[in-house]
């Protein structure tokens, strides 16, 4: 039996997306548009060719499903209206944010923030991996107050209909491994550290001023490039991009996963640490709190002294109550975030479109 066909546009190859694509699979023939914007020269002949597929494959899809508004979904939320099918569009985060001190979110260019909001007011259905990318009252970081979410730079697109479908994880491929030795004391966080934006808003320069401070503790950065010359203290190592199994082994070595982050949509990285027995300590930001819950320690607010308290705080945990929070942030990911749950999210909703 012929499956039907899906249309899945997406801007960067993430892990993320591509575990989404490999879901979808096995209920549709997924035809992948991969709306490369590395290139911004590239952008106007993206917008050509991406015309030229959708107008060749939309008629006979069962609708579309966008990863990330911007300029990727700007054409399927319009060619899905003319053909009346379905345009379901995932907010993951930069494209609920602004933040101009660092150039970081889609609302932070006006002519972004452009093609962004009208795909989301076209949307038939918008899929934020967490509420909060709709709105949020912001007060972790002063450059973001004070609110974020598409609908508050976007207000013609909030009466649109939303469903908050938060991402998923595999806990058989992510897991505590037997006999695994965590270093005492011991953090780790991952990120890009090449890109000056990202350094600060994934919080690594409050995490180096913390690492000066708290001398006892082992601090580990995976991300950096070959070519990295940062000065460091003597306590944090900088790691390249490591693969998934490198990973798994990294996050089994550590105690703590860092995620202090002035704007996330809803971490994978965090999550999949937790799978692997880390506990999290996080900013106060989007889906963070939420991924949390009671497994771990939320930053509030964005201040070094406020972070030092929870670290002092953790420095006096005993050995049970760490392998207690270990277990609970575990059990926190595999019980509440299955691919399963994930999945029939998305079938409903698209189900439901086209009805």
């Amino acid at each position: 039996m012929l499956k039907e066909k899906l249309i899945y546009v997406y801007p960067s190859k993430s892990t993320f997306i591509l575990r989404d694509i490999k879901m979808l699979n096995n209920e549709f023939d997924v035809l992948e548009n991969y709306f490369d914007v590395s290139n911004k020269k590239k952008v106007p002949i993206k917008f050509i060719t991406q015309f030229f597929f959708l107008i060749k494959n939309i008629k006979n899809s069962k609708g579309v499903i966008c990863h990330f508004a911007g300029y990727s979904s700007f054409l399927p939320s319009i060619l899905s209206k003319l053909f009346k099918k379905p345009c379901l569009i995932i907010v993951a985060g930069t494209d609920a944010s602004k933040f101009p001190d660092f150039n970081y979110g889609n609302f932070t260019k006006s002519f972004f923030a452009y093609f962004t909001g009208e795909s989301l007011r076209r949307a038939s259905h918008i899929l934020p991996v967490h509420e909060s990318l709709y709105f949020q009252n912001y007060d972790y970081y002063d450059g973001g107050k004070p609110a974020q979410g598409y609908s508050f730079f976007y207000p013609k697109a909030k009466n649109v209909p939303f469903t908050p479908v938060y991402y998923a994880y595999d806990s058989a491929v992510f897991k505590i491994k037997l006999n695994s030795k965590r270093k005492k004391n011991s953090f780790i966080t991952i990120g890009n550290l090449a890109d000056k934006y990202c350094f600060k808003r994934k919080g690594y320069d409050i995490i180096l001023e913390l690492a000066a401070i708290q001398k006892d503790c082992i601090f580990t950065i995976v991300g950096t490039n070959e070519d990295t010359n940062m000065i460091v203290p003597e306590n944090v190592k900088l790691l390249p991009y490591k693969n998934q199994d490198e990973i798994i082994d990294l996050f089994n070595e550590h105690e703590f996963y860092l995620q202090l982050s002035i704007m996330e949509g809803f971490p994978n990285a965090l999550a999949e640490a937790m799978l692997c027995g880390c506990i999290p300590i996080g900013s106060n930001v989007s889906g963070i709190p939420y991924i949390v819950k009671d497994t771990g320690f939320i930053l509030k607010k964005r201040d070094i002294i406020k972070l030092n308290e929870i670290f002092n705080l953790i420095l006096e945990l005993e050995e049970e109550k760490r392998k207690e929070l270990c277990i609970l942030a575990r059990n926190r990911v595999e019980s509440e975030f299955t691919i399963e749950n994930r999945k029939s999210k998305i079938l409903n909703i698209l189900n439901l479109k086209i009805k």
